[in-house]
Parts: structure tokens; C-alpha cells; sequence
């Protein structure tokens, strides 16, 4: 098994979202919708989120397991937002950035985050591609009512 240094590899995971950019970015920065999507696998769910979307902003997510309340909370703060552009963050200690593309009404989401050196790499890639494709599937389905301050 060959080792990886996860203190120089990046988590990349990207998704294709098939809504236009702005519904895209306001749900991935709406409290009542990082609800619903903020989540892995069906048995788990994100009952904290606290979300200032403004650089300076914080932001904190609980994300845990249904039936035992395992889980973990995803704490930190935004650096750089440009709006329906990109996301740059820190959040428990790793750099983050989240870029937004539009492609005439479909938008690409990608992902590129600092791995947890204290957890398997494939475990936080499958982790990461979960909650994705979840964020995938809940804007695909939902309709958002985009106020002028949205973005």
C-alpha cells in the first residue's frame, strides 16, 4: 500500500449541478439549505448550522449520525468571496476553496480542500464526494427564492 503525504495532497471533488449559478450559490450558502444537504449518508443530519457568508464571516456545522449523535463539528472562518465565483475558507485548521462555473444553465462545483492528517485519505475523499453529490441532488429538487442579497 503506497503512503500518502497528506500534509502536500489536496481533496479535489467536483460535481456537476444541473440549475443555474445563482441558485447554485444561494444554496450553498443558506442556513435552511446547508440543512439539508450537509450531510454524507441518509442515517446522518446537520442540526447546528451557523453560517455568516461574508469575508470575516464564521461558520459552524454539526454534522452527526441519527441514532448515536456521533459526529463532529465543522468549524472556521471565510477569507475570500467573490460572488457566484468562489469560496476560500479555512475550517478546523485546513484551507478550503470552493469554485463555482457556470455553463449555460448547468454549474460545476469543485471542491479543494487540506485532508485531516489524523484520517484516512480515501475515507475523507468518499466523505467529501457524499456530501456533494448530496448537495447535487437537493438543489436539482428544490426551488430557492432568491432575494436581491443573496449574492
Amino acid at each position: 500500500m503506497e503512503e500518502v503525504n497528506l500534509s502536500t495532497k489536496k481533496l479535489v471533488s467536483v460535481v456537476l449541478v444541473e440549475r443555474p449559478i445563482e441558485e447554485v450559490w444561494g444554496h450553498w450558502g443558506k442556513p435552511e439549505s446547508i440543512r439539508q444537504w450537509n450531510i454524507p449518508f441518509d442515517d446522518w443530519h446537520c442540526p447546528l448550522v451557523i453560517n455568516d457568508l461574508t469575508e470575516g464571516g464564521l461558520f459552524d456545522f454539526r454534522m452527526e449520525q441519527r441514532n448515536n449523535h456521533e459526529g463532529f463539528n465543522y468549524r472556521g472562518i471565510y477569507h475570500r468571496i467573490i460572488p457566484l465565483e468562489c469560496i476560500e475558507s479555512t475550517g478546523n485548521g485546513r484551507n478550503c476553496i470552493v469554485e463555482f462555473q457556470a455553463i449555460d444553465d448547468n454549474t460545476i462545483v469543485r471542491e479543494t480542500f487540506e485532508p485531516d492528517t489524523m484520517v484516512p485519505f480515501d475515507l475523507q475523499q468518499a466523505f467529501t464526494d457524499a456530501v456533494l453529490m448530496n448537495f447535487k441532488k437537493f438543489v436539482e429538487k428544490t426551488q430557492l427564492s432568491l432575494g436581491a442579497d443573496q449574492y
